[in-house]
């Protein structure tokens, strides 16, 4: 019996002893290939090399077979044209200011006149072919009727307007005095973004030299108020948009946006934004009694709104890395491409599908604030006023916290958490709250609470919010999706077939941005929203700063991206049509 346990022990010991060997040789094939290979599990995400499939960029050729080749933008002679083009157009003084009036009364307005007579002189095809309508007096609407009357048309559109120009002296030029140095067209507006309305009238205007007729409709639209936030020029073109092609009625919206190019080595991502964050300023306003000074309360007014604001500043939102969040995509696309440019417990736990939450918390505190507010709800407290004299009691204090809100939340969400963390502090202090869904004196006065209670309050704090926007929609990025297909195999086809990128693999995948465009008044027309300024990094500058300039060769690049997504787009008759057009 004895030798028979000894036997079985022997046995066993060997089997250990086996299964630590290959358990070793496993650990060293991961240290050596990269740790995502180890331990893969049948519960995994799935295998890196399914993971980011692209277009053909070949496929993109072979619809615009009658036209020239993109190429020739980049031709010396096109390079002249620009300089003039984008020259003329930074020359024009269209400032948008947040204390614009309407159209026909602020005389501020009057210089859009000006551009819109050099549009016509830069682009005397266009404006001999498209039907033109304005749209509140300075909106732009271009449309080129397509061939085939059941095919969605395409959008392409800009904004007309620039961020006013300050610090003068600053300006290594002047800011309307456009000057081109050899590489870069300096001015305001070179960047953001005449760059982009210039570079898609030009492709059009190429198009049109060569006797295009385009099977499907293609319209531009260009707003006059987007650094204001669109209400005027945009919004009222959505609405013209709407009312002739209907809800859901263009194929695709061409803008401006994205996070550009970037390069890793010997792959290129091209990232144009395909979801913005929600927008809301919360506004806190505390009415107390005032009096003077000299017998103060406990915590005068602006001390509670200052426990307040410690409150909300104490109870961030959380970051996290949801499946629909477009980041996810671009990580994966990172893991398959540029594993090495990923930290290994980020590929592991892409491939296993960790939740979200554990993911986004540790990334956003591995690499910052750069990449945890594509993840997380930002919350800034940007403007407090309050008190009049320093020897009275201030009567009314406020504050405006302006919050970016991530996909995973919603306006209700953050006006919920506000009122949560701020009702407490107000019974502390027997202040009323009033405004997103507090409890306030109206629950009291159900309670049957009487009018001598009420008194009592020592004040009341209001909640309202300002500007609200919820998130956008997520556009597809589905390589099965058709328009995704043109669009970001049209990306490739352009810019690998660039000097500056030659031999190199571009990647198009979706990004989140931060910011919004015009694209909030348009959401109801396409699903498939695409906002990209096609340049790569380190070509741009002085966005909404001093010495604003853009490298005139990424310019061309950008060009040759609009002439492409046009000509392709309006060409082909792609498949599964009625799905996605």
């Amino acid at each position: 019996m004895k030798s028979m346990e000894k036997t079985t022990i022997k046995e066993n010991w060997k089997k250990i002893a086996v299964f630590v060997v290959i358990l070793l040789a496993l650990w060293q094939l991961s240290a050596h290939f990269g740790s995502s290979m180890a331990f893969a599990t049948i519960g995994d995400h799935g295998d890196f090399e399914s993971w980011c499939p692209l277009a053909d960029p070949d496929t993109m050729k072979a619809s615009t077979d009658n036209l020239r080749p993109s190429k020739d933008i980049s031709l010396d002679a096109s390079l002249e044209k620009q300089i003039e083009r984008l020259s003329a157009a930074v020359k024009c003084q269209t400032e948008s200011f947040d204390d614009n009036g309407d159209v026909d009364e602020d005389p501020r307005w009057r210089t859009f006149d000006g551009f819109h007579d050099t549009l016509k002189d830069l682009f005397p095809l266009i404006h001999g072919h498209a039907k033109l309508e304005k749209v509140n007096r300075y909106g732009l609407v271009y449309s080129f009727q397509g061939a085939s009357q059941h095919l969605k048309p395409l959008l392409l559109t800009a904004h007309q307007d620039v961020v006013p120009a300050s610090s003068i002296s600053k300006w290594t030029y002047p800011p309307f005095e456009p000057h081109y140095d050899g590489q870069y067209l300096w001015g305001r507006g070179s960047s953001d973004c005449k760059n982009n309305l210039i570079g898609v009238m030009s492709a059009v205007e190429s198009l049109l030299s060569q006797d295009w007729k385009p099977r499907r409709s293609v319209v531009l639209a260009f707003g006059f108020d987007e650094e204001t936030g669109g209400v005027r020029g945009a919004a009222k073109i959505a609405e013209v948009l709407e009312k002739v092609w209907g809800r859901d009625g263009l194929a695709l919206i061409l803008d401006e946006g994205g996070m550009g190019l970037t390069t890793v080595g010997e792959y290129v991502y091209a990232r144009p934004g395909v979801a913005e964050k929600g927008y809301m300023d919360a506004q806190l306003i505390l009415e107390t009694a005032g009096g003077h000074s000299s017998r103060p309360p406990a915590h005068s007014g602006i001390g509670i709104i200052a426990e307040t604001i410690v409150a909300l500043e104490q109870n961030p939102y959380t970051p996290v890395l949801t499946k629909e969040n477009p980041l996810r995509g671009l990580l994966e696309c990172q893991a398959k491409y540029t594993p090495g440019e990923l930290e290994p417990w980020l590929r592991r736990s892409l491939q296993r599908d960790d939740d979200g939450t554990e993911i986004g918390k540790k990334l956003a505190d591995e690499r910052g604030p750069q990449i945890r507010f594509s993840m997380q709800t930002s919350q800034a407290v940007d403007i407090i006023k309050g008190g009049d004299k320093v020897n009275a009691l201030p009567e009314t204090v406020s504050a405006i916290v302006n919050y970016r809100i991530a996909p995973h939340d919603s306006l209700d969400i953050v006006k919920r958490k506000i009122a949560d963390l701020l009702e407490p502090i107000a019974r502390k202090h027997n202040v009323n709250v009033e405004g997103f869904g507090s409890k306030g004196s109206a629950e009291r006065r159900n309670e049957g609470s009487n009018s001598e209670e009420e008194k009592s309050f020592l004040g009341t704090l209001y909640l309202s919010s300002l500007n609200d926007l919820s998130p956008s929609p997520i556009s597809p990025t589905d390589i099965q999706n058709p328009v995704w297909h043109i669009f970001s195999g049209t990306i490739r086809q352009v810019f690998e077939d660039t000097r500056t990128l030659a031999g190199k693999k571009v990647i198009p995948v979706g990004d989140i941005m931060q910011g919004n465009t015009d694209t909030i008044q348009y959401w109801n027309l396409t699903k498939n929203i695409y906002r990209f300024s096609p340049a790569r990094e380190g070509t741009r500058f002085g966005v909404h700063t001093i010495d604003e300039r853009i490298d005139m060769t990424a310019h061309l690049e950008g060009m040759r991206v609009y002439y492409g997504e046009s000509g392709v787009l309006s060409s082909l008759l792609y498949p599964n049509i009625s799905e996605y057009y």
